[in-house]
């Protein structure tokens, strides 16, 4: 099955009633107008359209084609072109889309526009990817992304990571898929685009989903699809619709999946979009199966099978001979089910060319198994005729044993040499981790302690002799006294100071919100970096372990950033889930070689990853020599509420 991933094909996006000011205002334009102003406004009208009415969206296109053709305006045909073929592969029409899009890159070429190369390098990579193409469809993404990047077009730059991302998650490659949806998600809040937030929100949710995370699943899905019906988006809508669907049916929640899948599919089928439609057909003829309902599934299921050969989908194709497959052998027609299972197999080699699957294997053994019984009686001819041969295959078969046997002992021997070398390494490596971490330790044990030994005597010695002398006299006068007690005050902010660097107060007593809070103030007060903290849910129960680990590592990270990045802001954000804190510390300083800072000899990096390895967490970081900004993303694990 299929997850539904959201591809970014948009220019910009625009809110649901200034579109439809912007539709009714370019109708009103069509009457009168001269041979240009007319081929400009079927052209815009042709855009505006495409994500509310496909039909009508190509429609205009095709005049414009038309128009732009006979007065030969290559830059507007291209337009008419690119246009049409978004159309048709919103409605999962990829040949036809292919053949608008192809001629369209070709006019662009001609005529150098880089830019509009690239979008439409874009767009073809995008039909690729659906048709299940993925190494054709990466090589256009790769192409328009080099171009986007020589523009320095941090919107397209942003949504051309957000489709490779899409076509990782089919190779199953999540981590990059994460780590690449981040990153555009960081561009596109940096540039505050509302439809580029929404759709990462959305890939988030559908990555989530394959990795089971279904709690972050849900939450991802349900926010983008908020986000997509405030942008008046209903194809995009839909998508987001089916995640949640998905979410709630692993979460236990049935009801709950039915009434968004549903949705989904009144949206898709409003909208004609066969892709995702044959997909959430499959995924509905898969809760029919674990319902008992193998009739009402079977009928799902082919529908879903008609509309992959009608869009040339093979991927589609394969899962639906897939689930049709499953729903006959439970239905207990096992010829018809190994029959599904070749043909899965078939488009299977076709797109990933692996050996042939184990359930084709058993079903095909349970369907000769009850074939052989009907023809036990001529197989006893056979057999005596068979018998010479048996006896002279079964030399061979000895010699074959004895040979197999010799293999297999040189095997496990190699096996478990290779077992014991492995062993020994990551023996070795686990102590000198444990001793780079307890060399960290003290190392910020005695800096610590050095530095509280400076603050005591820079601070209070000066202090103190300065109050002896101002108390000396044996009658100090009121200036004197009065000098005596501002002194007294600097003291006592002094040990503020001290006390809150060695363990704050309000950490303890109030929780790590408030500390980390005080700590962003504090900082801010002294002048030169502005720090913003953000908390969304954080509990007030987290144990003083963790409470204390996150808040070293939070005051760690950020006075590095201060004294290496040279960054004016720092934003601190705490997001609590239902079994993950996910804390986040962005900044707008230089970047810089993370593997440098990995394998530098600096105590600050070993110091919050013993903290880390303590409560067992994990840190991610996106920064790179030249570019503005760094993310950090500590991810920590916590008990269910």
């Amino acid at each position: 099955m299929r997850v539904n991933s959201l591809f970014l094909i948009l220019l910009f996006v625009v809110g649901a009633n200034a579109q439809d000011r912007s539709i009714d205002s370019l109708k009103r334009r069509l009457p009168g107008a001269d041979q240009k102003d007319l081929l400009k406004t079927l052209i815009e009208l042709s855009w505006e359209y495409r994500f509310v009415n496909a039909d009508t969206a190509r429609k205009y296109g095709l005049k414009a084609l038309s128009l732009a053709q006979s007065m030969e305006l290559p830059r507007q045909e291209a337009a008419a072109l690119n246009n049409i073929g978004i159309t048709h592969e919103a409605q999962g029409n990829y040949n036809e889309a292919l053949t608008y899009e192809l001629q369209a890159l070709a006019i662009r070429k001609r005529m150098g526009d880089s830019a509009s190369v690239a979008q439409t390098l874009n767009d073809i990579g995008i039909i690729y990817d659906e048709k299940g193409d993925y190494q054709k469809s990466l090589e256009y993404y790769f192409q328009a992304r080099r171009i986007f990047e020589q523009g320095n077009d941090l919107f397209k730059i942003a949504m051309v990571i957000s489709n490779i991302g899409i076509v990782l998650k089919e190779q199953k490659e999540y981590q990059k898929v994460v780590n690449s949806y981040y990153e555009a998600l960081g561009i596109y809040k940096k540039i505050k685009n509302k439809f580029g937030i929404a759709a990462c929100d959305a890939n988030l949710g559908s990555v989530y989903l394959v990795m089971n995370r279904n709690d972050s699943a849900l939450h991802y899905s349900l926010k983008s699809a908020q986000e997509f019906e405030a942008l008046n988006n209903r194809q995009f809508l839909a998508a987001s619709l089916t995640n949640a669907g998905m979410a709630y049916h692993k979460l236990g929640k049935v009801k709950e999946a039915i009434k968004l899948l549903m949705q989904s599919k009144s949206l898709n089928e409003e909208y004609d979009n066969k892709r995702e439609l044959a997909d959430l057909l499959i995924y509905l003829a898969r809760m029919e199966r674990e319902t008992g309902d193998f009739r009402k599934g079977i009928e799902l299921a082919s529908q879903a099978l008609v509309l992959s050969k009608k869009i040339g989908a093979k991927k589609v194709a394969m899962d639906s001979h897939k689930e049709l497959a499953l729903l006959w052998a439970d239905a207990g027609n096992f010829e018809q089910a190994f029959r599904q299972y070749q043909f899965f197999d078939l488009v299977k080699d076709s797109l990933f060319e692996t050996e042939k699957s184990k359930q084709i294997s058993e079903l095909q053994t349970r369907y000769e198994t009850e074939k052989k019984e009907a023809k036990i009686n001529l197989l006893v001819k056979d057999n005596e005729l068979k018998d010479i041969n048996i006896r002279e295959n079964s030399y061979k078969i000895i010699g074959l044993l004895l040979l197999v046997i010799v293999l297999v002992a040189f095997g496990l021997l190699w096996q478990n040499r290779v077992k014991l070398k492995q062993q020994a390494a990551l023996n070795s490596a686990r102590a000198e981790l444990r001793q780079l971490q307890l060399q960290a330790v003290i190392a910020s044990q005695e800096e610590e302690r050095k530095r509280f030994a400076a603050d005591l005597h820079d601070g209070f010695g000066q202090m103190i002799s300065a109050l002896r002398l101002g108390l000396s006299r044996e009658t100090p006068d009121g200036p004197a006294i009065q000098y005596a007690l501002g002194l007294l005050n600097e003291m006592n902010v002094e040990i503020r100071n001290i006390a809150f660097n060695l363990m704050p107060q309000v950490l303890m007593k109030e929780g790590l919100e408030e500390a980390l809070r005080e700590f962003a103030s504090r900082l801010t007060q002294s002048g030169g970096v502005t720090i913003d903290v953000q908390t969304y849910n954080l509990s007030p129960d987290i144990d003083a372990e963790k409470r204390i680990a996150l808040y070293r590592i939070c005051q760690e990270w950020t006075n590095n950033v201060i004294k290496y990045s040279g960054c004016r802001t720092i934003v601190i954000q705490a997001v609590q889930h239902p079994e993950e804190l996910v804390i986040t510390i962005e900044d707008d300083g230089s970047g810089f070689d993370k593997d440098r800072l990995i394998t530098g000899a600096g105590n600050g990096w070993k110091n919050i990853n013993s903290r880390l390895s303590l409560i067992g967490g994990s840190i991610d970081i996106d920064s790179q020599p030249g570019r503005k900004g760094t993310i950090a993303i500590i991810a920590v694990p916590v008990k269910p509420a």
